[in-house]
């Protein structure tokens, strides 16, 4: 195992991926297996899952996969005990569809809770005790805008990026000082598969999106790569919602009156 400062070579460093079977997650997978990343691939979907693998296999890669729903405290527990400990965690699951509150049902805000938020809590909390005892680790939390900026007909969705944050920070601060890091990579709009398999949560992308470019998943991997290679605790690209996040700081009456109009 490589010793591990908050900024790192990827290079034979072990990197589990959750949500690792398409759009973000695989194309980590793909960005880092070519930076010498040893892979631990972790999903529902099997078929898609290998795909992935074999596919970073092919190019001379090393990648394992594992399936299992990461919103289920049970099977994260079996697979924390059935594989080492990563390197590097990345807490990439997550679904949820763009719905007003009154028409999200209770069983749809309650799904969108269990992933990201419970699930990146499971899986931080199954593999935080050992990289405690070696004293290093890095637990990374992929995260949307509306962890810090909220438009109509996102609310459940908004609610549990905001946990995702808050277990981010939390987290953050009960590494200090151990060896292990934590780090927040944030994206505004992605072109993935997402938006065909929620529809309706398109047409609510706020009009503010239109000053900030659409990022390919391949370009989110980069970033991510790049921002831990750097050392940075907070990624959030493109550099225009580094922008959008400052002046909510700064004038947020002026910030929410544009999120509120939508397309």
């Amino acid at each position: 195992m490589k010793p591990q400062s908050k900024g790192m070579n990827w290079s034979g460093q072990r990197v589990l991926i959750t949500g690792a079977s398409s759009g973000i997650g695989a194309a980590i997978a793909e960005a880092a297996a070519k930076r010498g990343a040893e892979l631990i691939l972790v999903a529902r979907s099997a078929d898609k899952l290998e795909a992935v693998a074999e596919g970073i296999r092919r190019h001379g890669g090393t990648a394992t996969t594992h399936l299992c729903d990461v919103s289920d405290a049970e099977q994260v527990a079996l697979l924390a005990n059935e594989i080492q400990t990563p390197d590097v965690l990345i807490n990439n699951a997550g679904a949820g569809r763009w719905k007003p509150l009154v028409e999200t049902s209770p069983e749809e805000a309650a799904a969108m809770m269990e992933a990201p938020y419970l699930a990146a809590l499971y899986m931080t909390r199954a593999f935080l005790p050992a990289m405690f005892q070696r004293h290093s680790g890095l637990c990374l939390f992929v995260n949307s805008a509306a962890s810090q900026l909220a438009w109509p007909g996102a609310a459940a969705y908004t609610a549990a990026r905001w946990a995702v944050r808050g277990l981010f920070e939390a987290v953050r601060a009960e590494t200090t000082g151990t060896g292990v890091h934590a780090a927040m990579a944030t994206f505004a709009k992605v072109s993935s598969d997402y938006w065909k398999n929620n529809p309706g949560s398109e047409e609510r992308v706020p009009v503010a999106q239109t000053s900030v470019p659409i990022l390919s998943p391949q370009q989110v991997a980069e970033a991510i790569l790049d921002g831990v290679a750097a050392g940075r605790e907070e990624i959030v690209a493109p550099w225009q919602l580094r922008l959008k996040f400052f002046a909510n700081r700064l004038f947020p009456s002026i910030v929410r009156r544009e999120m509120l109009r939508v397309n």
